[in-house]
C-alpha cells in the first residue's frame, strides 16, 4: 500500500475478499421501523423539561409556605407591592384585561368554513 497518496483500492480487494454473514431475516425492515418509519413521540423534550422545571417550582414554593412562617403572606405581600408598583392595580387595567380575555376567548370559539378557509388562502 502507498501512502504517499489516497489509494484504496489494496483495501477495497481485501475487504471484498472477506466472508460475511447474511444478516438476520427482516433486518432491513427493523431498521426502517426504528428509524424513519418510528412514531412521532408524545411530548418533545422541552416540554418534558418545562413540565419538570414547572413542578419542581411547586414543589419548592409548596415546601417554602409549608415549612416557613408566614410565608404565604410575605409571597402575597409581595406580589401585591409588585402589581402596585408597575400600575397595574388601577380598574382601568382590570376593566381593559378583562375585555381582552373575553374577546381572546370568544374569537377563539369561532369556527371558519372550509371554504372560507380555502378563498382566504389563495388570496
Amino acid at each position: 500500500m502507498n501512502n504517499d497518496h489516497d489509494d484504496f483500492d489494496d483495501l477495497d480487494r481485501m475487504l471484498a475478499v472477506l466472508p460475511l454473514e447474511e444478516p438476520p431475516a427482516g433486518l432491513h425492515a427493523r431498521i426502517m421501523a426504528a428509524t424513519t418509519f418510528r412514531p412521532e413521540p408524545a411530548f418533545r423534550g422541552w416540554e418534558v423539561w418545562l413540565v419538570g422545571v414547572l413542578f419542581a417550582v411547586a414543589a419548592w414554593l409548596t415546601w417554602i409556605v409549608a415549612s416557613a412562617p408566614h410565608a404565604s403572606e410575605r409571597i402575597v405581600d409581595a406580589l401585591l407591592r409588585a402589581i402596585d408598583h408597575a400600575g397595574l392595580d388601577s380598574e382601568y387595567t382590570l376593566l381593559w384585561l378583562a375585555i381582552g380575555v373575553s374577546a381572546a376567548w370568544w374569537i377563539s370559539q369561532l369556527s371558519v368554513p372550509a371554504s372560507l378557509r380555502e378563498r382566504l388562502r389563495t388570496r
